[in-house]
C-alpha cells in the first residue's frame, strides 16, 4: 500500500509535458519487474492519447452516459452523445446550425413545414444532402409517424414545447406517436425558441449541446446572446424612458386583418426592446386574430409587419432582395384599412422577418426593435453588425437576405406663417 501511495504521489503531480521525467523517477523507486512494465505501458497510452489531436483525443475516451431535464420537466437520458435526430415540425435547423459544423448531417428525419418551412432554401447551397431528408410528418405532433420514426434508428427526437402545447401538461395527454417512441427505447428531449425565448432559449441551447457534444459552442453563443440582451437592458433600465405601444401584424399580407401576438413568443421580444405589445391585451395565446376596429382604435405609437419569403406580395427573409422587401412593404402600408394608421404617417412603420420568433437568431431581432422604439436611445446599436457576427462566428448556414426593411420617415410638420 505504501509503494501505491508513493507511486501516486510522484506521479500525480506532473503535467504532461514532464511525462518521461515522471516515469523516470518511478522507475527508481525499486518497484518489482512487473510493476515496472506496468508503468511503461501505462506511460506509452498516456503519451500516444496526448500526441493525438483534441477531436480524436475526445473520440478515444469512453463517452458517459448523458442526463438532462428537458422544458417538460422530463428526464432524458442518452448513453452517448446524440448523432442521429429527429426534428419536429417547430424546432429550427437553425438551433443546430450554431452548434454543429453539419446540422443537416444530424438529422436523419424531420417534420415538414412550421418553422423549417424554408430551410432547405436556407441551407441547400451548402448542404445539397437537405433535400433527402425524410419527412416524418407535418406540422403538428399528431402527424408523424411513429413507425418511420423508428425505422430510422434515430438517437433522438426533438420537439418543441408548441409542438405540446395543445395536448395539456402531461404525457397521459400526448399524442399516441409519443408514447410509442418512448417505448421503442428513443429519446424524446422538448425544448422552447418559441413560447417563451427570452426564458427558454439559454436553456434550450444547453439542452441541445450537451445532447449532441457540443457543449463548448452552446455555451459560446450563449455567451455572445446574453451579452446583447444585457446591453439593451441596462440602458432601458438607466434610462426609464415611457414604453411605445407596438403593433405585431402577423403575416400582415393576408387579406383578413389583423393576426398578432399574445403572451409569449414576440411580447417577450417586444418587451425587451423597450415596448409594449398590443395584441396582448386581447389575447390569452401565443397568436391569435384581432379586429381592424380594436387596431384603429388603440393605434399604436409602432406598426410592425412581418412576413416570410413569399413567392409575391411582402417578403423578407434569406435570399429576398433590398428592393422586393422594400416595394412589397411600401404596398402593404398604403392598404386604406393600415393608412389611418398615426404610426404610418409619422415614420414609425417597419417590417420584419416573421421566422425570427423560431431561431435562437432572435436576438437580433430585438436589437432592430429597440433601434425602432428607442431611435436616439439606441443610435449606436447596429444589427447588421449583429447579424454578420452571428453568420460569421456562429452559424454553420449563414442568413442572408433582407430581414427587415421602413417605411417612409415622417412628414415635415408644417412651418407656421
Amino acid at each position: 500500500m505504501r509503494q501505491c501511495a508513493g507511486l501516486h504521489a510522484r506521479f500525480a503531480p506532473h503535467r504532461a509535458g514532464n511525462l518521461e521525467l515522471s516515469v523516470v523517477n518511478v522507475l527508481r523507486l525499486g518497484f518489482p519487474p512487473a510493476w515496472r512494465t506496468l508503468v511503461r505501458l501505462l506511460a506509452a497510452g498516456l503519451l500516444l492519447a496526448l500526441a493525438l489531436p483534441p477531436e480524436a483525443r475526445a473520440r478515444a475516451m469512453p463517452e458517459l452516459p448523458i442526463k438532462v431535464t428537458d422544458l417538460a420537466g422530463r428526464e432524458v437520458v442518452l448513453p452517448r452523445a446524440a448523432r442521429r435526430l429527429v426534428l419536429g415540425a417547430w424546432v429550427s435547423l437553425d438551433a443546430l446550425s450554431l452548434l454543429h459544423p453539419d446540422p443537416v448531417g444530424l438529422v436523419v428525419g424531420w417534420a415538414e413545414g412550421g418553422a423549417n418551412t424554408i430551410q432547405p432554401a436556407i441551407v441547400r447551397a451548402r448542404y445539397p444532402a437537405v433535400d433527402r431528408i425524410p419527412a416524418i410528418g407535418r406540422g403538428t405532433l399528431d402527424s408523424l409517424s411513429a413507425e418511420t420514426i423508428i425505422a430510422l434508428k434515430p438517437d433522438l427526437v426533438v420537439l418543441s414545447s408548441f409542438d405540446l402545447q395543445r395536448y395539456g401538461s402531461g404525457p397521459a395527454s400526448y399524442p399516441p406517436a409519443f408514447g410509442q417512441l418512448e417505448a421503442a427505447g428513443i429519446a424524446i428531449v422538448v425544448v422552447d425558441f418559441f413560447l417563451q425565448p427570452l426564458e427558454n432559449t439559454e436553456p434550450s441551447l444547453r439542452l441541445l449541446g450537451k445532447l449532441i457534444g457540443r457543449e463548448a459552442q452552446a455555451e459560446a453563443y450563449i455567451g455572445f446572446y446574453r451579452g446583447r440582451l444585457d446591453r439593451i437592458a441596462g440602458r432601458l433600465a438607466d434610462a426609464k424612458q415611457p414604453r411605445p405601444a407596438v403593433f405585431f401584424h402577423a403575416f400582415a399580407d393576408r387579406p383578413d386583418c389583423c393576426f398578432t401576438a399574445g403572451p409569449g413568443t414576440v411580447d417577450g421580444m417586444i418587451r425587451a426592446a423597450g415596448g409594449v405589445n398590443i395584441g396582448s391585451e386581447r389575447l390569452t395565446g401565443p397568436i391569435g386574430q384581432v379586429s381592424l376596429e380594436f387596431l384603429i382604435s388603440r393605434n399604436p405609437d409602432v406598426y410592425v409587419a412581418s412576413a416570410i419569403g413569399a413567392p409575391a406580395g411582402l417578403a423578407f427573409g434569406p435570399g429576398i432582395a433590398a428592393e422586393r422587401a422594400a416595394s412589397g412593404f411600401a404596398a402593404l402600408i398604403r392598404r386604406p384599412d393600415l393608412a389611418a394608421l398615426g404610426a404610418m404617417a409619422g415614420g414609425r412603420a417597419h417590417g420584419l422577418w416573421h421566422l425570427f420568433v423560431h431561431t435562437p437568431v432572435h436576438v437580433v431581432a430585438i436589437e432592430r426593435l429597440a433601434k425602432w422604439l428607442h431611435p436616439r436611445l439606441f443610435a449606436d446599436l447596429d444589427p447588421d453588425a449583429t447579424l454578420y457576427e452571428i453568420n460569421t462566428r456562429y452559424l454553420a448556414a449563414p442568413l442572408d437576405g433582407s430581414f427587415w426593411t421602413d417605411g417612409p420617415p415622417a412628414a415635415p410638420a408644417p412651418t407656421r406663417r
